[in-house]
């Protein structure tokens, strides 16, 4: 079996593009993983790395974008995924190019928002629980 996953942990930096593809929704965010080290002189360095996330929604229209990444996602809050690394080739004036993003479709895909539940493969959050709020001690 082979296999190519990655994982990334950080912040989207705007709002989710939505599209629709063949009666598919798809969403295109852009997350920020904050990456701080020391370098060789003792300084502080902060850098960010910026991944491009490809979220596709489920045949049935009841996925990941429409159940999750639609209604909860927007500029800011904090976000855990697991996807398929995609590396696309394109040319622009003669010069072969490279991009990279990171696909999350089906089950080999996770999906979390900071502090939710898992959403994998396309499941919605958890909702917040208030069971806590009916607990008499």
């Amino acid at each position: 079996m082979n296999i190519a996953q990655i994982t990334v942990s950080g912040n989207v930096g705007a709002d989710p593009e939505i599209r629709m593809v063949n009666d598919t929704k798809v969403a295109n965010l852009s997350v920020a993983v904050n990456e701080g080290y020391t370098n060789k002189q003792g300084e502080k360095v902060e850098k960010t790395h910026w991944y491009r996330l490809e979220a596709w929604d489920g045949s049935n229209g009841k996925g990941l974008v429409s159940s999750v990444i639609e209604p909860y996602v927007k500029k800011g809050i904090t976000v855990f995924a697991q996807g398929f690394p995609i590396i696309e080739e394109y040319e622009k004036d003669g010069v072969t190019h490279r991009s990279f993003k990171v696909k999350l479709a089906g089950a080999g895909s996770t999906f979390r928002l900071a502090g939710k539940a898992s959403a994998e493969g396309g499941s919605a959050p958890a909702s917040k629980n208030d069971a806590d709020d009916d607990i008499p001690f």
